[in-house]
């Protein structure tokens, strides 16, 4: 890399530590469950192709937008996607009509903190602008240069989280409600259920059974026991975010010894 390639990825990134902090320190990821204070984090500058490609869809995003005369917004929003055309796509930030139409405008700058909950967590930091905002009956999306350069912290969690996709069963000495795990971890997973099953809250605690391809039979014989952490709602599911309590982790630390990786579907399986 030459020294004006450096300069130019230098004047990109240019968000300080404390910037970083006060951006990441929104209501977004306040019920995230990463272990940062045990785990230890390292940062580095990233082309911003490299860092959105482990970026999920519905990755929560605060944002930062100002306007020339000094007028600055506060939001929160989604991350969707990369377009070919080096654009990323956002959900419309939860805002008034009266502050879309003053700070949602093309050319205008905006600072980013995206947080990634692949392995072992991440926040992406970037500067940016706005390009266009579409609007289609109820749905806005906000579109935004895709940065040459960003500033990516990763080891937000103690422990990674692998990529599986496990049946399981909620309450299963009782209701017994169907559900997926998604990803675990020694400390937690993610659990996906149907909407009209279950419903519960920050702090809840839960019972799960998690099953091998016999989906009556649960891969370990102790039934875990969670503190649900965060929660998300897409379509017809919730997804819960859930810690494991102290009394099982030696059943989930035997589970997790069992996976394998599987390269052709690029996740984890018994």
């Amino acid at each position: 890399m030459d020294v004006a390639e450096q300069k130019n990825l230098d004047s990109q990134q240019n968000l300080s530590n404390e910037d970083a902090v006060k951006e990441s320190s929104s209501p977004t990821d306040k019920h995230e469950d990463f272990s940062s204070t045990t785990s230890e984090t390292t940062s580095s500058i990233c082309l911003g192709e490299d860092a959105f490609d482990k970026v999920m869809p519905l990755c929560d995003v605060a944002c930062i937008v100002s306007t020339p005369t000094g007028k600055v917004l506060k939001c929160r929003t989604k991350y969707i996607g990369l377009h070919s055309k080096s654009i990323l796509l956002l959900e419309m930030p939860m805002v008034s009509p009266q502050e879309k139409s003053i700070f949602m405008r093309q050319g205008y700058p905006l600072k980013a903190c995206v947080i990634s909950s692949k392995g072992e967590g991440a926040r992406v930091y970037f500067k940016t602008k706005i390009e266009y905002v579409l609007s289609g009956g109820d749905t806005d999306l906000l579109l935004v240069t895709l940065p040459s350069a960003t500033q990516v912290v990763v080891g937000l969690r103690e422990s990674a989280r692998l990529e599986i996709n496990l049946d399981g069963f909620l309450e299963p000495s009782d209701k017994k409600y169907p559900c997926q795990v998604r990803d675990i971890s020694h400390q937690g997973c993610l659990i996906v259920v149907d909407r009209d099953k279950v419903s519960y809250r920050i702090g809840s605690l839960i019972s799960l059974n998690i099953c091998s391809s016999n989906k009556d039979v649960p891969i370990v014989d102790e039934t875990l026991q969670a503190m649900v952490k965060n929660i998300s709602k897409i379509g017809r599911y919730y997804k819960y975010g859930v810690k494991f309590e102290e009394e099982s982790l030696e059943s989930v630390d035997s589970l997790i010894e069992g996976l394998n990786f599987c390269a052709l579907q690029q996740r984890f399986t018994l």
